[in-house]
């Protein structure tokens, strides 16, 4: 017999509880909802009534609750009408010193609701029943199992915290012990939850459930598009009404992962039949008629049929030309058979994109040579070759690795194909980036013949880029010269004066760049109040699109942002972007978003994090060096020279050569100069040495002066790492301290009591001392803050 024990949440809700008279209990069979009543009831004298044998309406009467402390009423999901219903709520309102428990495996009822309104109903769900690590571990002991944390995360996985399987667990441990339990607790789990499924629907409404897992998130509209009238209101009437299978958010519904998991099973022991793969066909082609690309491929992947796969991508491909919208299917892409890629011109144009994105070069590579063979095999037709040329064409200029002879002969190539006719043969130039100089690929070889170079791309960047190409000559040519630190009162007017045919007839890449380089001299000007002004204006008209496009934009205007505020000494701002933004090193970096990582590597260097910016330009620093862009690799030789330097190590001076030489080669200024007084002392000690040339001695005489101009305008650049001795003082007891320190560790309060061994309630105490000594109201907040204070 096993040995019941008390859950953590038995704790946390008693004194709500305490402070309401009805309580409504939701979950699934196997949540424990009964053993739960009882113990919130225990010690009181229950009038306990099944809905399933008992009509409630006379069961439950006035005179018959009053003569109880408490009623509990199980199984309200299935049995109770809402005329029943409204007569209970009626005893309720009436019978204010009895206390009321409702069960069921459904929704709240309407009839509920004027006492949720009131405040005077506790709702408990399935999410709320599930079991903690503390509650299995207790459960274990109890048992007489020794509990270590290995045991513990085995039972969690194996159950996924179903309380049923949770004891199911047990029982098998100690009946089969450690080792083969986990083969037999699935399917006996499912054949339970099947008995109960088989006898609470018929089988018309079971075959319809059993479809449901299949889309994730579906709505009205969803359901009976796919089931029709008649099936789509038999379905809709089960999930709102008969169970607890979803989850509601916003206009849609969550399918809850136990349902998932159910079907699962049952689907792979029952045969798909022509019906239900006809539904699903006809749900591919909901998600397909609204744009929802995604949705329809996740099916197809679910039924294997890559012929539709292939469709939907190619249609998708033909709408949405871009990589960066080509990545968001990525894994869609992968999934397709090679022999398939290989005869598609175009799925190879995309296989060569998505792996250069995710910094692949010989995968690439790879690609781009098949294509190149595709073209020029004898069979092909002269349509089916001058495709694949286009394409190669186009990768030509959009693969970041690629290293033409001439930008515009390798435009001009793309003219002749008519590129800019086809929104497929226009290449992401700046990839999302406030840039076109350091867009999509990096230009600084064509720099020093910058004007030769922007005629000539003006001249036929219509046919070759399209609506790409709308001022873009102009935007990199003004580029070119605010690098090179010359005056860009001209170039910058032109930029202005293209702007409003950048908006009617260009992309919103452009126009974003056309903004970004208007507020990079704003800010090289000393006025980034004024650039974060246009940033922000811009930023809400973009918010209204959400497209794929769009997203990657507000992603690194939001990177420009935070390097206005590092300027302006706006640390807190600094920190939250810093917080939401910083990738995580153990998955993959993403190419285009190698701005966001760069304001990043400057968030860190501010923040005195100069251990996790080196790791992050680590992971970046081999594909830059082999797309041999010059203009990130000065961004990190700086860097990665003020870590140094302000780190006390003597090698700092080798990365400042780096940058310096790179500079010189093409003419930069500003590249350097924009980080002030962070690089002014390093300029000015180099400038001291005996072995720097003539030339090198008027370079850094350039970059002085620009560095002490910034400096004088941001005092406080990549200044924003606290000194210890102006830390204000947090006084915090050792047990705070402690508690803290688990806390920046992702430890639940479960945990902590687990490991401080003192009880729940007075971690919660300690926890809300420290986030009120702290003056933050969340977890995360004072992880976060503790950091950054040193207080870990």
């Amino acid at each position: 017999m096993l040995v019941k024990v008390p859950l953590e949440l038995d704790e946390c809700l008693q004194p709500q509880w305490d402070r309401t008279r009805l309580a409504f209990v939701c979950a699934p069979l196997g949540f424990g909802k009964s053993e739960f009543a009882h113990r919130m009831l225990q010690d009181l004298d229950v009038l306990k009534i099944d809905a399933a044998t008992a009509d409630v309406a006379r069961a439950v009467t006035v005179q018959d609750a009053e003569k109880h402390d408490a009623v509990l009423v199980d199984n309200i999901h299935d049995s109770v009408t809402n005329k029943q219903g409204f007569a209970l709520a009626a005893v309720a309102s009436r019978c204010t010193s009895t206390r009321f428990v409702f069960l069921s495996r459904a929704p709240m009822p309407g009839w509920l609701t004027p006492f949720f309104a009131n405040g005077e109903l506790l709702i408990v769900t399935a999410e709320d029943l599930l079991f903690t690590d503390a509650d299995i571990a207790h459960l274990l002991i109890a048992n007489g199992i020794l509990s270590t944390p290995e045991l513990v995360e085995r039972i969690a996985t194996a159950s996924e915290r179903y309380p049923m399987a949770v004891a199911a667990a047990v029982v098998h441990i100690l009946r089969d012990g450690d080792s083969t339990w986990e083969v037999s607790l699935r399917n006996e789990v499912m054949a339970y939850f099947e008995s109960e499924f088989e006898r609470r629907f018929d089988e018309k409404t079971q075959d319809v459930l059993l479809l449901v897992p299949l889309f994730d998130t579906i709505d009205d509209d969803l359901i009976v598009n796919a089931l029709g009238e008649e099936e789509g209101a038999r379905l809709l009437n089960a999930l709102h009404h008969a169970t607890s299978f979803i989850t509601r958010e916003a206009n849609t519904w969550k399918v809850n992962e136990g349902m998932l998991d159910f079907c699962k099973w049952e689907r792979a022991r029952r045969c798909d039949n022509v019906a239900s793969i006809d539904i699903v066909n006809r749900v591919i082609g909901y998600y397909e008629s609204r744009g929802n690309f995604k949705s329809a491929l996740e099916l197809c992947s679910r039924l294997k049929d890559h012929s539709r796969m292939l469709v939907i991508l190619d249609e998708h491909a033909r709408l949405n030309p871009g990589s960066g919208s080509y990545y968001e299917l990525e894994h869609y892409y992968h999934e397709l058979p090679e022999d398939v890629v290989l005869s598609s011109p175009r799925l190879m144009r995309i296989m060569s994109m998505l792996e250069s994105m995710a910094m692949s070069i010989a995968k690439s590579e790879g690609w781009y040579d098949a294509l190149e063979n595709y073209a020029k095999a004898p069979e092909r037709t002269a349509e089916e070759r001058r495709l694949a040329q286009s394409y190669l064409a186009y990768l030509d200029i959009s693969l970041p690795h690629r290293q033409p002879a001439s930008i515009v002969a390798s435009v001009s190539a793309l003219a002749k194909m008519r590129g800019g006719d086809n929104p497929e043969l226009m290449p992401s130039v700046t990839s999302g980036l406030p840039s076109v100089l350091n867009g999509g690929r990096d230009l600084s070889p064509w720099v020093p013949s910058d004007d030769m170079t922007a005629r000539a791309i003006s001249k036929v960047a219509s046919k070759a880029l399209g609506r790409m190409g709308v001022g873009i000559a102009e935007i990199g040519l003004c580029e070119s010269k605010f690098e090179k630190g010359e005056d860009v009162t001209i170039y910058l007017a032109r930029v202005n004066a293209m702007l409003p045919r950048i908006q009617r007839a260009g992309t919103p890449s452009l126009e974003f760049a056309a903004v970004g380089i208007q507020c990079r001299c704003l800010i090289d000007q000393g006025d980034a109040r004024q650039a974060l002004s246009l940033l922000g204006a811009l930023r809400r008209r973009f918010s209204r699109d959400d497209s794929p496009e769009t997203r990657r934009i507000l992603m690194n205007l939001e990177a420009l942002r935070c390097r206005a505020w590092m300027r302006l000494g706006e640390w807190e701002r600094v920190h939250t972007w810093l917080e939401e933004n910083a990738p995580d090193l153990s998955e993959r970096l993403f190419y285009m978003d190698r701005y966001v990582y760069i304001t990043v590597c400057q968030a860190y260097a501010a923040e005195g994090r100069f251990s996790e910016a080196r790791m992050l330009m680590a992971a970046l620093t081999e594909y830059i060096t082999l797309c041999d862009r010059v203009i990130d690799a000065i961004h990190f030789d700086i860097l990665a020279s003020i870590a140094a330097w302000r780190l006390g190590e003597k090698d700092w001076g080798r990365w400042l050569s780096h940058a310096l030489a790179a500079a010189r080669c093409y003419g930069y200024v500003r590249t350097i100069t924009q980080y002030g007084g962070a690089v002014l002392p390093l300029l000015l000690e180099f400038s001291e040495r005996d072995d720097i040339s003539d030339a090198e001695k008027e370079q850094l005489a350039r970059l002085i002066k620009g560095a002490r101009a910034q400096a004088s305008f941001y005092p406080q650049l990549l200044a924003g790492a606290v000194d210890p001795s102006e830390l204000p003082s947090i006084q915090l007891t050792e047990t705070e301290r402690q508690v803290l320190r688990l806390i920046c560790q992702n430890r639940t309060n479960a945990e902590i009591g687990e490991l401080l061994g003192v009880r729940l309630s007075t971690v919660k105490t300690h926890v809300c001392h420290i986030l009120a000594k702290l003056g933050v109201s969340r977890r995360a907040q004072a992880a976060s803050e503790a950091q950054r204070l040193r207080l870990v």
